[in-house]
């Protein structure tokens, strides 16, 4: 038992009204600030503002953080947050007993769903590209913006969404949603509307060229044996077997493409109409 007064009791007494002191002031306000969305297993930081006497500040004071659930994001002592997985986690800190809490949104994009690119042609309209960021298991990501980029300006046009062949050329269009980014070859092309001529009393057809680098390709109903002469490339010329058939040349000076009339072949019908040839300038 000690006695009231001794040495030792007003050691203890003392000790005890110093306490909540040692503690700290308990703040009037704590506000935890957290990243809108984290996108990728990287480590950030948290934020906690305090409010005293009507003043805010960052706390750098003793902070006790916790989050739920564990699976989805981890938190150290001096409040670095790092994601595990996709999902959403609540964040708790605590000053001197006064708590916040804010939910961590984790979006880790591992798959971009784009699908096959449609033709680029400077003869139609421009293009939407519609992107899905995944997770790995192929859960949907809708609150991840995408990106899009194109390497080369001159050639493809992008907004928001949109791309808008200007060009015929070559590019790269980087698509990138969180930390998840995708490089693909863009190959814009234009569709050539060219008047089809007759030749050899319309078994064969005609069609003039500005120079330039040309792809011709035939379709048919069935396999046929097809030939392509280019006027003023003779390197260029053509025969093959098939349904459908290209070839291609570069016309240094103005000439020209002569083909077998695809309706000949089918059915011996002479009229000219150019059904079944598309003529594309390509880089």
């Amino acid at each position: 038992m000690i006695a009231v007064g001794s040495p030792r009791s007003l050691l203890c007494l003392s000790l005890f009204l110093l306490a909540p002191a040692c503690k700290g002031t308990p703040p009037e306000q704590v506000r935890l600030e957290l990243p809108e969305i984290v996108f990728s297993s990287d480590p950030t930081r948290a934020t906690v503002h305090v409010r005293r006497s009507g003043s805010a500040s960052v706390s750098h004071e003793k902070m006790e953080f916790a989050v739920e659930p564990g699976n989805v994001a981890t938190v150290t002592p001096d409040g670095t947050l790092t994601c595990l997985k996709t999902g959403d986690a609540k964040v708790t800190v605590s000053v001197v007993g006064v708590k916040d809490d804010e939910t961590l949104r984790c979006r880790l994009v591992e798959v971009l769903d784009v699908g096959a690119l449609p033709p680029f042609d400077l003869a139609k309209p421009p293009i939407v590209l519609a992107v899905h960021p995944r997770t790995k298991a192929g859960a949907e990501l809708n609150d991840v913006p995408v990106t899009l980029t194109a390497e080369s300006p001159r050639v493809l046009g992008v907004s928001g969404s949109t791309l808008t062949p200007l060009v015929v050329g070559e590019t790269k269009l980087t698509i990138q949603a969180g930390s998840k980014v995708e490089k693909l070859p863009i190959r814009v092309v234009r569709t050539v509307t060219a008047e089809a001529l007759p030749l050899e009393g319309g078994r064969r057809i005609y069609f003039s060229l500005p120079e330039g680098k040309y792809q011709l390709e035939v379709t048919l109903p069935v396999d046929k044996e097809l030939a392509v002469e280019w006027r003023g490339a003779p390197y260029c010329s053509y025969k093959g077997r098939g349904r459908t058939q290209k070839s291609a040349c570069v016309l240094q000076n103005k000439g020209g493409a002569v083909v077998d009339n695809p309706a000949f072949l089918a059915s011996g019908d002479t009229t000219v109409t150019g059904a079944g040839v598309v003529i594309r300038e390509v880089p």
